[in-house]
């Protein structure tokens, strides 16, 4: 005689599938670092060669509701600083004001572009509408604020050099007094790139 199968009590599968729910978010929160800088981390792109590599650079909408691969770039302005940000992470909310400050005063063979890597939620993709809303909240070019979707973690930082090559990628917050320091050590060859050496995620 079969026997009929047990099934588990609505009230436990709820708390059961909460539990699930809860850990899934605090792993993706866990990519905002909210405290100074985790380091150096490099990825398969960068060691492939960046925007010299065969996959190139990817092209986002921004705020502005242009188009913009951040490679293509690279002949205009020597220099390319992107940071990873989103609306949900209080650290890339900080980590904006230090990037005004950055682009306020950059030179003109420095771009600096902010990549929304997602919207208010962190499984939702970022949009041109909340690209230009970040731009306006924390005074930042719109045609500079781009929208993907993404589990980088965040903050992130890149510093594109002038051959397109990643010269320098960061996890982690950074000040405008850092970021200009790094760039400094670049460009007068006190530093030079070599991601081969350095640890990948």
């Amino acid at each position: 005689m079969a026997h009929p199968i047990k099934r588990p009590p609505t009230r436990t599968l709820r708390r059961l599938s909460r539990g699930v729910s809860g850990l899934l978010c605090l792993l993706i929160l866990s990519g905002c670092e909210s405290h100074d800088g985790t380091g150096e981390w490099y990825t398969n792109w960068d060691l492939a060669g960046g925007c010299t590599s065969d996959s190139g650079g990817d092209t986002r909408p921004s705020g502005a509701g242009t188009a913009v691969n951040v490679c293509e770039r690279v002949a205009e302005q020597p220099w390319i600083w992107v940071v990873y940000a989103a609306p949900w992470c209080n650290a890339s909310q900080s980590q904006a004001q230090q990037i005004r400050a950055l682009q306020q005063n950059a030179s003109a063979e420095l771009a600096v572009y902010t990549v929304l890597t997602s919207g208010q939620d962190p499984f939702s993709p970022a949009t041109v509408s909340q690209a230009r809303s970040w731009a306006s909240r924390y005074g930042l070019d719109a045609h500079h604020v781009l929208a993907e979707e993404s589990t980088r973690t965040i903050p992130q930082h890149l510093l594109i050099g002038p051959d397109g090559r990643t010269f320098y990628r960061y996890v982690g917050f950074l000040s405008e007094g850092a970021i200009n320091e790094v760039l400094g050590d670049f460009r007068e060859g006190i530093r030079v790139p070599n991601v081969r050496e350095l640890p990948r995620p």
